[in-house]
């Protein structure tokens, strides 16, 4: 057979055992059945790799995570900004403990103008990293633009005192600035001036702090942080030696120009009793011509007393007036001046011309001033009520303290000129004889709150009234202002009709749940319980109060039942309200108000353990060191211990009559009467000291000391003020009469002495 033919059989052969079925063949390989991938039948398979030390089950996560990252960041630069996201998500779900994915959300939720997302990120990187003082910061300030400034200064304070911030940096200089402003905004000055001392530091040194160019630019431009503002803030501190270098810095940056800097160093010089200097830079600031509003003027007057050259103050401000007309707060000052020099005729003219060209509170008060001292009655009248936003000064509340201290002056002196006032109260009367109208709205406010602040409540509700009726729209800040007045003079009954017109006022629907609130108090003072119970049960039924409210009108609910002596009611109610409300500031109050009732019905035990466990976690709360010192001290247990508790809240408040009887009466249990009378007899001289309590436990010192006429004495106090109670304590009102009646004086004798206890 030739070669070439035994060539072709032999490739014919080997083609058709390629091509014949493997079932076929005579022979077959061994099939490898180990998992793996082939991508022919002949090919080796590539097995999974078995690592010498798998990944655990975490580890798997966080590279899942880091997966899920990489996909995030490459879909963010492609602009699919919601895909990105819920891949950023996946791997935070993967990995909740990475900051690089938290930071990612941060910057992605920024870039979607999502800021509230970007907070809720930018917090759980700093509770991951409480170090983390530039996100923290950034956190601040983000607070600081939403207005949320508590938060803004926890941020910022934790970035202040971070360990890995150098206290040498820019940056650390940079966190203090903002302090500084949040802190002098919030007149907290101390610890303004504490961050101011060191953006001081920083300025006059900045090779200290390493500062560049743009970081010192930025502390100067900012008028925030200028040398003035500065200096201000260390001056109010009283850092005086600091506020100096700050202010004269400023004069310095002003070229030697005399400005508002030399009003402030002349404060500086007044506060460090300097006062040639003080002079001397008032004078420097007045040649400017510069208007600083009166306060300039002011210290003017107080340096020349200190000088003893008063004498002088108005022929320098007629100079300073003549070379500066147009300077309104100088002319006002200048009239006052004539004022207090009797010159009434030139002061008027001053401010009548001064209204003419722009009328202004300073002015109409400073008429007010003359007519008062004239006796005129309508001009002084018209005048007051002409002041603007004096209805709003008004109303700002108890004793008037936010008006400014020239009007409350004012006030004062007609307040003390009963003749003026009552004629002042005709006057009004007789104009609003018809009724009151919109232009009568500040006059018959006025009247009404100087009969307040004279303690004529009847002729003070006559105007409260007529305000209510010449402004409706403001209604409301009447109210409140009728109803304090009623309220502090313990006329319940009154106030509860007020509260009634309020919830009756057709502009005031809205508010009605919480003038039903209100009343229910004056209505349970009155000792009149079901109506008080029901008008806090509408206002609970109104719904429209947020959780803090609604736990407040559960806790006055509660309170009614223990004030009404439905001892087992408000045990039921204050239960409830604790299971409901356990992190509210009230339930501290309700704690102690349970513990209460529950040694009033007879279970002490009871109302001690909630003391002890509330003491337990609080052991310098002076109210719960107080009121457990006493229930130790009544049942004559745990004297000593009783004693140093009842200590600790006196020395907290030494004015405190409830804390004074404990202390009085834990030294009578431990048998020093004497000692325990004083501290009665101190409580009992108090303001708030005429409580039946007290006075009988003054009645068992006296008569511990055999003082029994001075005992019967005050026994007989402490009945006819239990007695006086909306809701009398029976329970005292019977052991007050049975020492009485014990201890009756024989007939003839003034005193009776005797040795039984009482």
């Amino acid at each position: 057979m030739s070669r070439l033919l035994i060539a072709v059989l032999l490739i014919v052969g080997l083609v058709n055992s390629a091509w014949r079925p493997v079932a076929a063949q005579d022979t077959t390989p061994p099939v490898d059945t180990r998992p793996g991938l082939q991508l022919q039948t002949l090919d080796e398979p590539a097995l999974p790799l078995k690592p010498v030390n798998p990944r655990t089950a975490e580890e798997e996560l966080k590279l899942n995570a880091k997966a899920w990252l990489m996909t995030g960041r490459l879909l963010q630069q492609r602009e699919k900004l919601k895909e990105a996201r819920d891949a950023y998500e996946k791997a935070e779900k993967l990995d909740p403990t990475s900051i690089r994915i938290y930071r990612a959300l941060i910057e992605l939720a920024l870039q979607m103008r999502d800021a509230d997302k970007a907070l809720e990120y930018a917090a759980k990187v700093v509770d991951l990293d409480p170090n983390d003082f530039q996100l923290l910061r950034q956190l601040g300030v983000e607070m600081v633009k939403q207005q949320k400034l508590p938060q803004a200064i926890e941020y910022l304070e934790k970035a202040r005192t971070s360990d890995r911030l150098k206290k040498n940096t820019g940056f650390f200089v940079l966190i203090n600035r903002d302090l500084g402003i949040i802190y002098s905004g919030l007149q907290e000055i101390e610890k303004a001036a504490d961050c101011y001392d060191v953006v001081l530091t920083a300025l006059l040194n900045p090779a200290k702090f390493g500062l560049d160019r743009r970081t010192r630019d930025e502390l100067q431009k900012h008028r925030s942080t200028s040398f003035e503002q500065i200096g201000t803030v260390l001056m109010r501190a009283k850092r005086h030696a600091r506020a100096k270098a700050a202010l004269e810095r400023a004069a310095e940056e002003n070229n030697g120009r005399p400005a508002a800097v030399n009003y402030l160093l002349a404060q500086l010089h007044f506060q460090q009793e300097e006062y040639d200097e003080t002079l001397e830079q008032l004078e420097t600031f007045f040649e400017a011509n510069l208007d600083s509003g009166a306060g300039p003027f002011a210290l003017l007057r107080r340096v020349l007393v200190k000088l003893d050259k008063s004498d002088s103050l108005l022929s320098r401000l007629k100079k300073l007036a003549k070379d500066n007309p147009r300077n309104g707060n100088l002319q006002n000052y200048l009239a006052e001046a004539y004022i207090d020099n009797k010159q009434l005729d030139e002061a008027e003219k001053i401010f009548r011309a001064s209204i003419e060209d722009s009328p202004s509170p300073r002015a109409y008060l400073g008429l007010a001033r003359i007519f008062r001292q004239q006796g005129k009655a309508d001009e002084l009248l018209d005048n007051l009520s002409r002041i603007e936003n004096l209805p709003r000064m008004l109303a700002q509340g108890d004793e008037l303290a936010n008006l400014v201290p020239e009007l409350e002056t004012e006030l004062a002196a007609i307040e003390g000129d009963p003749e003026l006032l009552a004629e002042l109260t005709e006057l009004g009367r007789m104009r609003t004889k018809d009724g009151a109208g919109a232009d009568d709205y500040s006059q018959v406010l006025l009247l009404a709150v100087l009969a307040h602040r004279s303690d004529q409540i009847d002729t003070a509700t006559e105007f409260f009234r007529l305000a209510v009726q010449a402004n409706p729209s403001q209604a409301a800040a009447v109210f409140q202002l009728h109803t304090q007045m009623l309220m502090g003079a313990e006329r319940y009954a009154d106030a509860a009709g007020v509260y009634q017109e309020a919830i009756d006022h057709p502009l005031l629907a809205a508010s009605r749940p919480l003038y039903w609130y209100y009343r229910a108090l004056a209505l349970e003072l009155t000792g009149e319980t079901d109506k008080a119970l029901e008008s806090i049960g509408l206002a609970i039924k109104d719904g429209s109060f947020n959780a803090q409210g609604k736990a407040a009108l559960e806790f006055r609910q509660s309170w009614i039942y223990y004030h009404a002596h439905r001892y087992e009611e408000a045990v039921e109610r204050y239960v409830a309200f604790l299971e409901k409300y356990p992190n509210v500031e009230l339930a501290r109050q309700a704690k102690f108000s349970l513990s209460a009732i529950y040694v009033q019905i007879g279970k002490i035990r009871k109302g001690e353990e909630i003391l002890e466990k509330f003491l337990a976690e609080n052991p310098d709360d002076v109210g719960v060191n107080n009121d457990l010192g006493y229930l130790y001290a009544d049942q004559g247990k745990n004297l000593e211990k009783a004693k140093t508790m009842i200590e600790k809240a006196v020395a907290a408040e030494p004015d405190n009559p409830a804390y004074l009887d404990s202390l009085g009466w834990v030294l009578f249990k431990l048998g020093e009467a004497k000692e325990g009378a004083k501290w009665l007899k101190k409580a009992t001289d108090l303001e708030n000291g005429d409580d039946p309590t007290i006075w009988d436990h003054l009645g068992d010192c006296h008569h511990k000391l055999k003082d029994v006429a001075e005992a019967r004495a005050a026994w007989t106090n402490a009945l006819k003020l239990a007695e006086e109670q909306p809701t009398p304590d029976a329970k005292l009102v019977k052991q007050i009469k049975d020492k009485l009646e014990i201890h009756k004086p024989k007939d003839g004798d003034a005193r009776t002495e005797s040795k039984d206890e009482p």
